[in-house]
């Protein structure tokens, strides 16, 4: 069976978000007439994760940026707190710099430690949704959702964040419930 690739490209204008991607997804499923088979979705960044939760309720996503923000300070240096005297979360001082990385070719001059410890605690890279009667086989108040740490509003030298999140779709021939 062939397996089918869909990436998602976007400009990240907003810093800190979450974003259902899952309708999308169901689409491209349907479009391609997968009855069941295999979904994994990847994100192609260090600071934009992957999750699956309950993500059609407002009041919770607000808890869930506010817990994110909250629990895990942003550096002092960044472009969100420097200089923004009504940041409300909690700060403190980092040592990265994506300059002393020898692979970054960046022009970035933010300072974005939190956003990958972020990602790293609050995010997946990559998730495995298994695909039955040609859609996402998800739970009743799941759905898949980007979760974004460090988008870039492109003030001052910090470039807009364009990000990509591939969509493998593999088919299978069938599902045998044993």
């Amino acid at each position: 069976m062939k397996t089918y690739l869909k990436e998602i490209k976007f400009p990240s204008t907003k810093h800190t978000y979450i974003k259902d991607i899952t309708e999308e997804i169901n689409k491209t499923i349907k479009k391609l007439k997968v009855d069941s088979g295999f979904v994994f979705v990847n994100s192609k960044h260090t600071t934009l994760g992957i999750i699956i939760n309950e993500v059609a309720e407002p009041n919770l996503l607000e808890d869930v940026l506010y817990h994110t923000l909250h629990h895990v300070p942003e550096d002092r240096r960044s472009t969100r707190v420097a200089g923004n005297k009504n940041y409300k979360h909690p700060t403190t001082n980092y040592t990265h710099r994506c300059q002393d990385n020898p692979h970054c070719d960046e022009m970035d001059e933010d300072y974005n430690a939190a956003s990958h410890i972020r990602a790293l605690l609050f995010s997946h890279p990559s998730v495995v949704v298994p695909i039955k009667d040609g859609e996402l086989e998800l739970g009743k108040y799941q759905q898949v959702a980007i979760f974004e740490f460090d988008g870039r509003d492109g003030k001052g030298k910090n470039p807009i964040r364009q990000r990509t999140v591939q969509v493998w779709i593999h088919p299978t021939d069938g599902i045998e419930i044993v």
